[in-house]
């Protein structure tokens, strides 16, 4: 169910000076050169460090070298001096066709103009935009999915490279503890912070489009706001389920690890029995749960434009980054659904009812602002 107001309501209509339309606020040599070194420069220092690292030490590392470790960071596994080495280098290069596939959608999106749009066909000026959101953002996730593969098989390459020097077995290869986890963390990070340069200076943002927008007619100087609800309804007794469940096993087996988990998955349950979405001239707000923790909150500046969409798949809780992967979901059960195309080619995406009237009205505050 939903609610709104249009006219005197309590929202306010907030304008706003820094509003940057087209693709990231950056073109011309600029955006070039970011793509250049996003696409270009890094890869190549990522295959450099995979190639001349094992080959200056490769006299020194023995004929079998520890390729595997615990999360403790104890080596337990050995394999092939050179089929480590393979292994790594076939992963780095699986990511660098994806940057490079990347980067060519990229070079393509330059000559058109538009990201992802091919002369051809004639075409709308609308669905041309929605193609070149929907291409830009699928392009700097491919680039950076692939830079994520290629720094992992860099630092793979740098750790089984300097464990093995001139070691004695495989306690002599030992790692510290700390080593593993960033081995994943230090490529995560360099993919998201990868795919936020190229949504936001290199071109891959969300277009500025008023063509297709669909609109509640609100006229300069006029107040609105909307609020709309979703309900996941069997995820109230689930969620119940799960937190008596838990205390049923802590305090009956006083096996504490399962009922710890079978808590946490029943409290983080209880966050997604409903949400409450808000369309004010601040932006989007989203509550969540009985509590309505207001815990995303989207500023109106950020917003290109909204539409609503029918979300047909059965999904349930919250998956994607908005930080890491440039897309964020949060769906309770099939139907409306509003979706928000941020200016830095990001996608936010929320089920709720009513959500045609939520995105007229923020294309209106978009449009005022």
């Amino acid at each position: 169910m939903s609610d709104g107001a249009v006219g005197d309501g309590t929202g306010g209509i907030a304008g706003s000076a820094d509003l940057t339309g087209g693709p990231g606020g950056t073109g011309g040599p600029r955006r070039g050169l970011i793509v250049t070194l996003v696409c270009g420069v890094v890869p190549a220092a990522l295959l450099a460090a995979i190639i001349a690292v094992p080959a200056a030490l490769w006299s020194r590392l023995p004929d079998r070298v520890a390729d595997h470790w615990t999360f403790a960071g104890t080596a337990n596994g050995t394999a092939p001096r050179l089929v480590s080495f393979l292994v790594l280098g076939v992963l780095a290069l699986v990511g660098a066709g994806l940057v490079w596939f990347g980067w060519a959608a990229t070079r393509k999106s330059t000559r058109d103009g538009t990201p992802g749009y091919s002369a051809g066909a004639p075409e709308t000026p609308g669905a041309a935009a929605v193609r070149g959101r929907v291409t830009a953002a699928g392009t700097a996730a491919m680039v950076s999915i692939g830079l994520f593969l290629m720094a992992v098989s860099a630092g793979s390459v740098i750790m089984v490279a300097v464990a093995n020097v001139d070691a004695g077995g495989l306690r002599a290869a030992s790692v510290g503890a700390g080593v593993l986890p960033a081995l994943l963390g230090a490529p995560l990070l360099l993919a998201g912070f990868a795919g936020y340069v190229l949504r936001r200076y290199g071109g891959l943002g969300a277009a500025d489009s008023e063509t297709g927008r669909s609109s509640l007619g609100l006229r300069p100087g006029e107040r609105a706001v909307w609020a709309g609800r979703a309900r996941a309804r069997w995820a109230w007794p689930t969620a119940v389920l799960l937190v008596a469940a838990g205390a049923l096993v802590g305090t009956v087996t006083a096996r504490w690890g399962p009922a710890v988990a079978l808590l946490v998955v029943g409290v983080l349950t209880l966050g997604f029995t409903s949400v409450r979405v808000t369309v004010a001239a601040r932006g989007v707000t989203v509550g969540y749960g009985p509590l309505g923790l207001r815990l995303t909150r989207i500023p109106l500046r950020r917003i290109a434009s909204a539409v609503a969409v029918e979300r047909t798949p059965v999904s349930f809780g919250y998956r994607g980054s908005l930080l890491l992967f440039g897309t964020a979901v949060v769906a309770l059960r099939r139907g409306p659904a509003l979706r928000l195309s941020l200016r830095d080619g990001r996608t936010f995406l929320v089920t709720v009812d009513d959500a045609a009237t939520g995105a007229a009205l923020l294309n209106d505050l978009i449009g005022a602002a």
